[in-house]
């Protein structure tokens, strides 16, 4: 009974042209029909080297997605030689990534989207920034650790 119903759908699938009678097996539903295109870091608009409005430099490198790179920033307390790792993503012309400054108790995340103007391409972007607040002064102080803005992000020059 088995061996006909098999029969009966494969001749079906033989009928509805998904099967060839020079191809005697069954389709391999395993394999896509067609390639599936990755994105390397080469063919990606984000990656390479971008500076924001306050000298702030940025290194991105994109693979399927996943955004990995550097922050060196040109504020703050930290170290201004000092590059501290980031992670993100992208999708089409969207950004997200987010980098620990570690070491000195700050955590910074932007998000953004890439456009152009008469200059260029930038990538244009909101931020927020947290400070660690000591347990003992939370209660008052918990809002005022967190900080706002926003940064456009540009090219460096080659």
């Amino acid at each position: 009974m088995a061996l006909a119903c098999m029969a009966l759908v494969y001749m079906a699938l033989a009928f509805m042209g998904i099967v060839s009678c020079a191809d005697a097996k069954s389709p391999d539903v395993t394999t896509p029909q067609t390639p599936i295109q990755t994105e390397t870091e080469d063919l990606n608009p984000f990656s390479g080297l971008w500076v924001n409005q306050r000298g702030s430099g940025v290194n991105f490198t994109v693979t399927n997605g996943l955004l990995s790179g550097s922050y060196q920033t040109a504020l703050g307390q930290p170290d201004k030689s000092k590059k501290f790792p980031l992670t993100g993503f992208v999708e089409g012309d969207q950004i997200t990534f987010t980098v620990n400054f570690q070491g000195y108790g700050s955590l910074t995340a932007w998000t953004g989207q890439m456009t152009r103007d008469e200059k260029g391409d930038y990538i244009r972007t909101l931020w927020n920034l947290t400070r660690n607040v000591d347990d003992e002064k939370e209660a008052d102080d918990l809002w005022q650790s967190i900080t706002s803005g926003a940064s456009d992000f540009r090219r460096a020059d080659p």
